[in-house]
This record gives structure tokens, sequence and C-alpha cells, in this order.
């Protein structure tokens, strides 16, 4: 286990040193912030930099081992040039081994075989591929995330660690709250940027739940840190430095999940309603907004050549003439599948009786009086069975009941202090922002209805909001409850992780698994070379002795190309041109497969 250990925690800090070396690069030039005070901050930049490299790069070259060795490197030397032993404070440090117990014997993300690891994989070995998605649909969502995990395939580690990337993400969010909490001066931000300790900790104890989805709701919570902070600065020119801050978190949480776009309302609300400082930071910070458009329109190119379509699968945003396309139909009916599954299609045919198991949708297709997706979504009521099937519902409502709680404490030892006159004073001075903060839950509710997607995020910031108008005019405020929650959070993270490394190291121990990070073995899976039709390689991943019709077929750890036994008949070709392959689909018969089948 030490050993394992050390491994962990020398990837981790190749991974937090990396990323400060750029984050200090892209901070200098792009933000002109060279004063920048936390180094949790400076992170975050890091990794919206080394997202940009790996995109722009692959146009040209495979991600290899050489590229990300020479690219980490890089990234060591800036740290070390930039950085010297302050950095490493008390605090940091203390944080640094609160988050130890999340690198070691994690388990891998639910879907980090089916497209996470592949996606990886392809990148280590082809230039952007056109056509790519037609191997597989999930390889066309264009979560940058993966990008960045593939700057991160190195030597050594291989991809067997590349899960701590999310963990390092994790420091940097915990040391940005620890800096912008002693430098606040704010009573509101300082509350709130501890209430977002306690959501983080109870929310994201399990390392198997981070994936892409975490980044999306934390940097969705830190752009509206960012935004109280504006409300109550003086300072123009800090004024202006926030929108430029709120403007690239925003940008990079599209570019990790597209649907973050739900955020956008807040967005639009909040620079119309600065537009001043917003028309400024244009005119002074030109380098920065023409970064901004090149990297949006390199991402959107890379999209169109993996998938057809600039956001894959809203349907509208594809093309049908380009030949390597997904094309309208298919995205179409992706798109409806996937909207209707957040809004509890799939939990509705179970509960109805309609299938046994989230897999059987291809024999509910045969039913003559069959639903689509899009007829429950156009025909139904979907927030009835939403609201009375989804388990999500009780995820958020956990985040009501946190409050719920808190209060109660709050009032108990606040007792002889509260005035409902001043928490009626307090909510009517904040009532723009709950009715600002408001704004998104909203879009996130009606367009895409789940916790992980934003729904954690955007419930989070409302009901907080709440909570803090109603108590902050309270004379002589007693902490004590905010400080017991944070307490009571902080143990819950750390027990759920040593419970869990307490049980790998058992299996270990008892020799029922020899290394927890030990990928399936091929002939498990039944992986088969097939390159006769198409004169070129690709592997086929065919039913195993444990694999069900209607369940995703993963292609694991297999290099090169690799696609599913039942998505194999609807490829047409596989050429290659200039040095670039070039995936072409039957339209038709992939379009007819995903309709049939939705997880193929």
């Amino acid at each position: 286990m030490m050993l394992e250990l050390l491994i962990c925690f020398s990837f981790l800090s190749i991974i937090i040193s990396v990323c400060l070396g750029y984050g200090r690069i892209t901070n200098e030039i792009l933000l002109k912030n060279i004063s920048s005070y936390s180094i949790g901050e400076i992170g975050l930049y890091g990794l919206f930099f080394l997202s940009f490299i790996s995109v722009f790069l692959n146009f040209f070259i495979s991600l290899n081992y050489i590229i990300t060795f020479i690219i980490c490197s890089v990234g060591i030397v800036l740290f070390f040039f930039y950085y010297n032993y302050k950095i490493l404070n008390i605090y940091n440090i203390l944080i640094l081994i609160f988050i130890l117990p999340t690198i070691v014997y994690f388990e891998y993300h639910a879907d980090y075989f089916w497209y996470h690891l592949p996606y990886v994989n392809i990148k280590s070995e082809f230039k952007i591929i056109f056509g790519l998605t037609n191997l597989n649909d999930n390889l066309g969502y264009s979560h940058i995330w993966y990008d960045i995990l593939s700057l991160f395939n190195l030597p050594f580690y291989k991809t067997y660690y590349l899960s701590i990337v999310s963990s390092a993400f994790i420091f940097f969010i915990l040391v940005f709250i620890k800096d912008l909490y002693f430098i606040s001066k704010i009573k509101i931000t300082k509350f709130f940027l501890l209430l977002f300790l306690c959501f983080i900790f109870l929310t994201y104890s399990d390392p198997k739940d981070f994936g892409s989805e975490i980044q999306g709701n934390l940097l969705y919570i830190l752009i509206c840190v960012y935004m109280l902070i504006f409300f109550e600065e003086k300072n123009l020119k800090n004024k202006e430095s926030l929108i430029l801050k709120i403007i690239l978190l925003f940008f990079f949480a599209i570019l990790i999940r597209s649907n973050s776009i739900l955020f956008a309302p807040l967005i639009f609300i909040f620079l119309v309603k600065n537009i001043r400082f917003f028309l400024n930071t244009i005119l002074i910070n030109k380098s920065f907004y023409f970064f901004i458009f090149t990297f949006f329109s390199i991402y959107l190119i890379k999209n169109i050549i993996t998938s057809g379509c600039l956001s894959y699968p809203i349907y509208f945003t594809c093309f049908d003439n380009f030949d390597w396309s997904i094309g309208i139909e298919h995205a179409k009916l992706k798109y409806y599948h996937l909207s209707a599954q957040s809004k509890g299609y799939l939990l509705w045919l179970k509960n109805e009786n309609l299938i046994e198991n989230i897999f059987d949708f291809y024999k509910y297709r045969e039913n003559s009086n069959f639903v689509s997706p899009e007829m429950y979504l156009k025909n139904f009521d979907w927030f009835k069975y939403w609201w009375l099937y989804e388990h999500d519902v009780d995820r958020l409502f956990n985040i009501i009941y946190f409050f719920i709680l808190l209060t109660i404490l709050v009032l108990i030892f606040n007792f002889y202090k509260i005035s409902i006159k001043n928490s009626l004073i307090g909510i009517k001075s904040n009532i723009l922002k709950i009715l600002f903060f408001f704004v998104p839950c909203i879009s996130i509710f009606y367009f895409l209805p789940q916790s992980r997607y934003g729904g954690y995020g955007v419930l989070f910031v409302f009901s907080c909001i709440i909570f803090l108008s109603l108590v902050i005019k309270i004379k002589n405020f007693n902490i004590i409850p905010i400080f017991v929650f944070l307490l009571v959070s902080s143990v819950y993270f750390q027990i759920k992780n040593y419970d869990r490394l307490f049980e790998k190291y058992l299996l270990i121990k008892k020799n029922s698994i020899e290394n927890f990070y030990n990928y399936p073995e091929e002939e498990l899976v039944k992986i088969e070379n097939f390159k006769n039709k198409f004169n070129f390689p690709i592997s086929i991943r065919n039913f195993g002795n444990n694999d069900i019709l209607g369940k995703p077929l993963y292609c694991f750890d297999t290099k090169g190309l690799c696609t599913s036994i039942i998505r194999i008949s609807c490829i047409k070709t596989i050429t290659i041109k200039k040095n670039y392959i070039f995936i072409k689909p039957k339209a038709k018969k992939c379009s007819d497969i995903i309709d049939k089948y939705l997880w193929y």
C-alpha cells in the first residue's frame, strides 16, 4: 500500500506542478494579473491552457509518450522557475494531506472503460480522426476533460492513474476557497465559502464519481463566488479583472461539458447589467478575447471533424453534407434519447413494468404500444414521472435538507439575537441576488434536470443565498453552527475514503485482487481483430460470456481503433488521406442501430 501511495502521490505532484507552471503563463499573458494570490486559481488556469495545447496539437500529431513527456517537462521547468518553497505553507500542505485518500485504490468512473480510456488511447496513437464518433457515439461528446487527461498519459504511469487529475482539480478548488476566505472582508462571501466547502465534502466524497461531472458544478459555484465579490468590489480595475475571470471559467465549463451552456442566462444578465465594465475589458484586453475566440473556433472545428456537428448530439448543429458526419437523423435520435433519460424516461419504463432493466430498451422498442423518447417528451407529463421515479430528486433535496437543518442550528445558537424584522431586511437587501441566482435554476431544471450536470451547483447557490440573506443581519452572529457543519462534513469525507481504502486493502491482502488498477483481460471480453474489409486494422468488441444484448460493449484498454460488433455493420469505409483517418458511416443503418438499441 505504501508503494501505491508513493506512486499516486508522485503522479499528483507532477500534475499539480505542470498545471501551476502553465497556469502562471496563462495568468500573466491572458489575464495580466501577475499579483494573483492563489495557486488554486493559477492551477485552474493551467488546466484550461493544457486543454488548448491538447486540442491544438492533435490536429497535427498524436499525443504519444514523447509528446506528453515533453509537455509535462516544460510545465515542471516553468513551475521551478516561477515558484519557491513558500507555496508549501501549512494550509496548502494540510489540504494536500486531506485529499490523499482520494488518490489511492480509487475505483474508475462508471464510463471510464466505455469512452474515457478509449478516447485517451486513440489520441495517443493518431492525429485527429475524421468521423471518430462513428466508432462510438460517446467519443463525439467533445468533453475537453479527456483531452486534458491525454496530456498526463505518461511513461510508467500510463493510463492507470489518470483519475488522479480530478483529485488535482479538487485540490486547486480547495486551495482557492481557502485563499479567498482569508483575504475576503465581506461576511456573506466568507460564509458562502465555508458552506461551499461543506458542499464539496458531502457531495464528492467518492473519487469514482469525479469523472467529468464535478468540474461543471464546481466551476459554476466559483463563478458565483466571483460575482458575489464583484457586487461588493469598489475598485474599478478589480471589477474588470473579475469579469475576465468569470468569462474564462464559464468558457472552460462549456468546454468540459457543453451542457454548461445552460448557465448562459446568468452570465448574459450579469454582463448586460455591467455592460460598461464588460466593454472596457474588450477594449483593454483584446489579446484575451482573441485567444478565447481562437480557442473556441478550434474547438468547433475539432467537433465538426470528429462528428460532423458543432456540438454532438445537439442535432440542429449537425451537418449531412460531410461524408464522415454522424448525420442529423442519428444525432436527433441520440439527442431525444439523452434528453428523455435525464427526465425520467427509462425509470418510467422500468417502474411501469414495461422493461425489466434499462438495457432491455431494444425489447420494448418492438412493443406495439411503443412510446419513443421524443413522444415521451412531447406528449407526456415528464415532470410528473421524473418527480415520482428519478433518484436525483432525493439527491437534490439533500441540499435543501442541509440548509433547513443548518437554519435550525443557527436559530438555536442565536435564539436571543434573532429578529424577524432583521431577517426580512436581509431578504429585501439581497432580493436581486436571490432572483439573479434563481435564473439558472429555471434553465437547468427545464432542459437537463440532473444533479451531476449542473443541478447540484445551481440549487446549492440559490439555497445558500437565501439562507445567508436570512441570517446575515443577525448582530454578533454566532458562527459555531457553520463550523460544526464544516467539521462534520470534513469528517464524513475522510471516513468515506478511509473506509474504501480499508476495504480495498483487505481485498489485496487476501489476494482477491493483485493490483486494483488492473484492466480486464482482453480474452475475457472477446476483442477480436478485423481488418480484411477496410484494409485497416480495427478491433471488434464482441459479446463475451458475461455480456447481454442491449448493454454497452466496452473496448477497455484496446489499442488502435475499436468498435462494437453491433456498430461495425454500419461503418462504410475507413480510409487514409494525407495521413488523416476518415471513418465514413452508412448513415441510415447507424441511425437505425441507435434507434433500436439506444446504448450502441
